[in-house]
């Protein structure tokens, strides 16, 4: 028999097909074997989604009680829900006022229909988590913040009205819809004087008691305004993206900094004013500095840091900063804050597939919940800094066409079948675009991917229990479930 070494298996990469079909005639040429007689005990249910046929349920799969020979050769993925990893609490994305701008140009029915497809808990992607910025984030139409009278220490002229135009609307929509969505904040950028170069855009934090004193009040301010208008901030997070100087909104910390704001000025400030709202390290968006030992280690280390800390966000390139905290802490809950957005707005079916290896990568460093950035943007994509990026959703604001691009299936696939409190689950398989989860009722939710430009066939083994052999599309999402 031929021996399928582990190298020559992936199916992202084009497929010796020689050496499988050589393998084939030596399958064929085997002495014949008695065949067990199987039992059937389950059924997988398949949906599939191609660029072509997007979301399609195909024919259900029988399970048998045992594990088979193959008679041809095939990949067998084999799933243990009893290996359990970390907990998924769920699945969310950014509201931010281009995409809002994006959805006025609809009619009423077109924008309810776009955002159930986002927020509705049967038919849409279910998203429990929403994330907003504190003042403007990249996709603000302008740049701001909640209070930019210099020296005001107080508070005193700190506002929402700008957000009652575009942010709080979005918000509220989405809430009608799922009531019970979680929603957590971050700055993009403290206010200007709270910074050494007086402006938005760049430059560092001032990390005086002052300064550190009013910025916990401006988050104070912030979570306590939004309360009043029937918005319930569940966590904060002091600064996206801390080590990148950019040309819109954003502010330069350490981890040591981060440490001294939540340890000794925000922690403090909420617990003083009986604000029960988490407090997240993040959102961290690189490694290369030390990864936990320079971002995270320096308020996990300290008895007075630690006991505010609930959490610890990371995206784009601080998965290795994510897994070592995971590794050091496996209880402390950990958040993939932001998904990769493209370098142009092409929304082709190369990027949804990107987006899938992105969310295995999260998974395995730890991740319990997964955040889309912007789930809306308009035909150009374009933000405040003029990047142009992708979405899930588009709006065409010259045809009032919504068009639901590949990522959008790709997350489904994900956030559709994997309920909160599921875990992630121990799987083994030369085949390596898989992840799987059991959901809090037993049920086994498998997702596998086919990047290749050829179909193939693939087997599950869930628990022991073997399925029929399927042939998973070339360039496909398939989710796979099989109830307890």
């Amino acid at each position: 028999m031929c021996h399928f070494r582990r190298h020559l298996f992936i199916p992202s990469l084009l497929l010796n097909i020689g050496f499988i079909a050589s393998c084939q005639a030596q399958v064929n040429t085997a002495p014949n074997r008695a065949v067990p007689t199987l039992r059937r005990v389950g059924t997988l249910h398949w949906k599939s989604s191609t660029e072509q046929r997007p979301w399609t349920d195909k024919s259900d799969v029988p399970v048998s009680d045992q594990m088979t020979v193959p008679t041809s050769p095939r990949f067998v993925v084999m799933v243990d829900s009893k290996r359990r990893e970390q907990v998924i609490d769920g699945w969310g994305g950014c509201f931010n006022e281009r995409g809002q701008k994006a959805m006025e140009s609809l009619s009423s029915e077109q924008r309810n229909e776009l955002m159930h497809s986002l927020f509705d808990s049967k038919t849409g992607l279910k998203l429990n988590f929403g994330r907003t910025p504190i003042g403007a984030s990249d996709y603000a139409t302008t740049l701001y913040s909640l209070n930019e009278t210099p020296g005001d220490y107080s508070m005193k002229n700190f506002s929402i009205e700008r957000d009652k135009e575009r942010l709080i609307p979005y918000i509220k929509a989405a809430l009608a819809i799922r009531p019970d969505m979680k929603l957590w904040a971050v700055p993009w950028s403290p206010p200007s004087w709270m910074k050494d170069n007086n402006s938005l855009v760049s430059g560092n934090i001032k990390d005086d008691p002052k300064t550190l004193d009013a910025l916990a009040l401006y988050f104070a301010r912030y979570i306590q305004a939004y309360k009043g208008q029937g918005i319930n901030i569940s966590m904060v997070m002091p600064q996206n993206e801390p080590n990148m100087a950019t040309n819109y909104t954003s502010c330069l910390w350490t981890g040591e900094q981060f440490a001294k704001f939540v340890g000794y000025h925000l922690g403090p400030q909420l617990k003083k004013e009986k604000i029960k709202t988490d407090i997240f390290l993040g959102t961290f968006n690189e490694s290369n500095r030390g990864g936990y030992a320079y971002w995270v280690g320096p308020s996990m280390q300290d008895p007075t840091v630690r006991q505010y800390v609930s959490g610890v966000g990371c995206q784009w390139a601080a998965d290795t900063t994510m897994a070592e905290t995971h590794f050091l802490f496996p209880d402390v809950k950990l958040m993939q804050t932001e998904a990769e957005c493209g370098n142009t707005n092409s929304n082709d079916w190369g990027f949804a597939e990107y987006q899938y290896g992105l969310a295995k990568k999260w998974f395995g460093a730890g991740a319990s919940s997964n955040m889309i950035w912007n789930l809306v943007l308009d035909e150009t994509g374009k933000s405040t800094g003029g990047w142009a990026q992708c979405s899930p959703i588009v709006v065409d604001t010259r045809t009032k066409k919504v068009i639901y691009t590949p990522y959008y299936y790709c997350y489904k696939h994900f956030s559709y079948f994997v309920q909160p409190g599921a875990h992630v689950i121990d799987t083994q398989s030369v085949w390596q675009d898989r992840v799987a989860f059991v959901n809090p009722n037993g049920e086994v939710v498998v997702v596998l991917g086919n990047s290749a430009d050829r179909d193939f066939d693939v087997a599950l083994n869930i628990d022991g229990k073997q399925s029929a052999t399927v042939t998973v599309p070339a360039h496909s999402f398939n989710t796979f479930t099989l109830a307890k």
